[in-house]
This record gives structure tokens, C-alpha cells and sequence, in this order.
């Protein structure tokens, strides 16, 4: 079965250790906040992660749902603690002005979406979830529905790897940047350079379990062999009917090496031009159509890139392979694939 949903409980785990009395005002406080989020139309389900695993495939398409309304990729609003002071500048850390840190700018973005399925596609909320669980608790309730795509840590890692290197804002190879990520993270830059990191998914998704009944894993190998198969679980998990008559071929994210990197660096990279034009298209283009200008731009200029050394491919897997066992054995998956030591990897 390639969906595993946990079955229902009656209580946070932290609440339902308390007396009876206290669990009975829990189940009536959380009857009140499904009611809420309900009438404010918030989020009914959220992708929590993990990046570099198709979220952005997700979101393309389930914007092309009649039924479905996701406003924005992701806000971090449920990382919002972690991201309120930045002090290193993009790409070490987020711009400011793509976050939504704040309550009312966060339900705002959802009440021009009536009789719609409201949701959010977000990449750093399971890595994060200690901070996260509680925020999105205490917003949207536990009977949200939660929905996880993994993928091969090891190519994930790898992908993660590529993303920066694409846009030239990693010189060092790719054991270079492995060797320096522990430093990294002591520096604060942002989650997605923790690229061995975030692969470690049995405690996140165990985490998440935990609290929300209504939780649902997906694997991206095999959204990328059955897309049109996976994509409609997805909808009927959060309530809609299949999404038909689109093109399920599309790749929203490629990676790669530049073809030209001056072109790349112009384009991902601050200088006097993009500066001085940013202004006209700001009046002429809304934020999401100068995303997709600026990723199509990038994606004309990428070539195939370089893959991964056969040695750091096998240190990765013996890294991981303990967490990718108990994984498996978490969800009744055989997640022995993970752990070959040969095989490519579409960044």
C-alpha cells in the first residue's frame, strides 16, 4: 500500500496524560476549533514535507483543482518562531519579504477562497517539527490533514546539494558542503542547507503521527513512475474528486549545472540591472508570475549535471540506513531500495 494513515485518537498526547476531566475539556476545545477553522476557511490540509521530494510538482497541479484553493507555496507562518530574527542575508537565510509570520496575514490569505478546499504546500515544517506541530495545533486543530512525501534520503541529499550549486551560490563540491554543514547549522542558515540532515525522517514522521490522526505518506519515486495514480490519492485524502485533463509530465523544479554561468549569476544574483527593473516589473507582474519568469529562465539555462560520487553515495546510505529501517518498519513500507549502493539521481 503505498498510503499509511495512523488510526484515530482522541487526544494530544501531552493532554490526554492529564486526568479524565481535563480530556473532556480538550475534546469540547477541539470541537470549538474545528468549527473555527471551518468558518474561517483556513487550511484542511497541509504538505509538510520534505523538500526536494515533488512538493513543488504538488502545488502546480493541485492550483489546477476547480475545488482546491493553496493561495501561496508556503508562508513558514508555522515556522514562524524560528524565522522572526534573520540576520544573514538570502540565500543563508529567507527573505523577510517572503514570509508570513503573522495570525491575520496568515487567515487573510484564505478568505477569498469560499466553498474551496484551503491548504498550504509547505517544505520545512517537518524537519522543523518540534517547532512546528504545536503552531499548527494551535491554528488548525489535530484533524487537519497531514500529507508527507519522502524520498531516498541519499538522492535527496544529493538534490538538496544541486539546488544551491544550480544558482552558483555553493563554490565547494559537493563533500565540501557535507564536511561543512554542521558548521552551517551553528550559523543559522536556513533548513535547506542541511542537506544530510533533513533526510533523517523517522522521528519526523513519528512526530507528526503522534499528534495528527489524519496523516498520510507519500514516496516521490512513485509519484515520478505513477504520477496521475498518486495525485489522486492525494485529492481524495482531503476531500476532492480526481484532477483530470492535465499534463502530468511537467517537471515545475529542474536542476543541473548552468549552461552559461554569467547567465545563471544574472539572473540569481543581486546586481545594478535587476535592481533597476525590479521596480517596473513589480507594477507589471504579481509576485507569482515573476517566479515563474525567473525559474523559466533558470531552467532554459541548466544542462545535465554531475552525479554523485559512488563513494559518498555509499558513506550517505550507511548514514541513514538505521533511520531508513525504522522508517520502514514505522510504515510497513520495504524501503530496502534506499539502501543500494548504485543508481542515479534526477536532482
Amino acid at each position: 500500500m503505498l498510503i499509511r494513515e495512523v488510526p484515530a485518537m482522541v487526544t494530544l498526547r501531552a493532554v490526554s496524560a492529564g486526568s479524565f476531566g481535563n480530556s473532556v475539556k480538550f475534546a469540547i476545545r477541539a470541537d470549538a476549533r474545528a468549527e473555527y477553522v471551518m468558518k474561517a476557511n483556513l487550511p484542511r490540509f497541509l504538505f509538510v514535507g520534505t523538500a526536494k521530494a515533488g512538493t513543488t510538482s504538488v502545488y502546480r497541479l493541485l492550483r489546477e483543482h476547480p475545488d482546491i484553493s493553496v493561495p501561496v507555496k508556503e508562508t513558514f507562518y508555522f515556522m514562524k518562531e524560528s524565522l522572526s530574527n534573520l540576520s544573514l542575508p538570502y540565500p543563508l537565510q529567507r527573505d523577510a519579504s517572503d514570509l508570513i509570520l503573522e495570525a491575520e496575514a496568515y487567515r487573510k490569505l484564505y478568505t477569498n477562497s469560499p466553498g474551496k478546499i484551503t491548504g498550504e504546500i509547505g517544505t520545512g515544517y517537518l524537519y522543523r517539527h518540534e517547532e512546528s506541530i504545536p503552531l499548527i495545533a494551535d491554528m488548525l486543530g489535530t484533524d487537519v490533514r497531514i500529507c508527507i512525501i519522502l524520498r531516498n534520503p541519499a538522492n535527496r541529499c544529493f538534490s538538496s546539494y544541486m539546488h544551491f550549486r544550480k544558482d552558483l551560490f555553493d563554490s565547494k563540491d559537493f563533500q565540501g558542503a557535507l564536511a561543512a554543514e554542521p558548521e552551517r547549522i551553528r550559523e543559522g542558515r536556513d533548513f535547506m542547507w542541511h542537506h544530510r540532515a533533513v533526510g533523517l525522517y523517522a522521528d519526523q514522521v513519528s512526530a507528526f503521527r503522534k499528534v495528527f490522526p489524519h496523516t498520510r505518506v507519500w514516496f516521490f519515486e512513485d509519484f515520478k513512475q505513477a504520477p496521475e495514480k498518486i495525485l489522486n490519492e492525494i485529492t481524495a485524502f482531503i476531500g476532492a474528486p480526481p484532477l483530470s485533463g492535465i499534463d502530468l509530465e511537467r517537471g515545475f523544479n529542474p536542476s543541473g549545472e548552468p549552461k552559461r554561468a554569467w547567465l545563471q549569476k544574472f539572473i540569481t544574483h543581486e546586481n545594478p540591472v535587476k535592481s533597476a527593473l525590479r521596480p517596473a516589473f513589480r507594477v507589471l507582474f504579481s509576485k507569482e508570475k515573476r517566479e515563474q519568469i525567473r525559474k523559466g529562465a533558470k531552467a532554459a539555462n541548466l544542462k545535465k549535471g554531475i552525479g554523485m560520487d559512488p563513494e559518498i553515495r555509499q558513506a550517505l546510505v550507511d548514514y541513514y540506513r538505521e533511520d531508513v529501517e525504522r522508517l520502514g518498519t514505522m510504515l510497513g513500507r520495504d524501503l530496502e531500495n534506499w539502501l543500494e549502493h548504485s543508481g542515479t539521481v534526477t536532482v
